[in-house]
């Protein structure tokens, strides 16, 4: 039996854990709808794709008004870990909340990956 879109998203959020040092993760839409996360029970995954999204518009909006072209990657550093927010294709943000330790040069190169991914899965290819 072939894998569904959701088995092959969780299995992209499976790969970007081994990484380690990512406390959450997740796939969510321009929009701010939860396509797949992996989240700890004190993050709510809903409300975090909702901001998610909204970082991310805001930083295609500079973007766009400072003609500097597109985003292709977002890092917030907070006292307690870092927001990681790439594109992954034109309908689909990966996520991730790093430790605060973590390598983010590796989770970077890792998280690339599996956005070139995650565009593939959502678009059929």
């Amino acid at each position: 039996m072939a894998e569904t879109k959701k088995e092959k998203l969780d299995g992209v959020l499976s790969s970007l854990f081994q990484v380690g040092q990512i406390k959450a993760c997740g796939i969510v839409s321009k929009e701010g709808l939860l396509i797949s996360a992996r989240t700890p029970p004190d993050v709510d995954a809903r409300i975090f794709s909702a901001l998610c999204s909204t970082i991310m518009g805001a930083a295609e909006a500079a973007s766009n008004q400072m003609t500097t072209g597109g985003v292709s990657e977002i890092s917030l550093k907070t006292e307690k870990g870092t927001i990681v927010l790439i594109p992954a294709g034109q309908k689909a943000i990966l996520t991730a909340l790093t430790d605060i330790d973590a390598q983010i040069g590796l989770i970077l190169f890792e998280m690339e990956s599996q956005a070139e991914q995650v565009s593939k899965i959502l678009t059929g290819v």
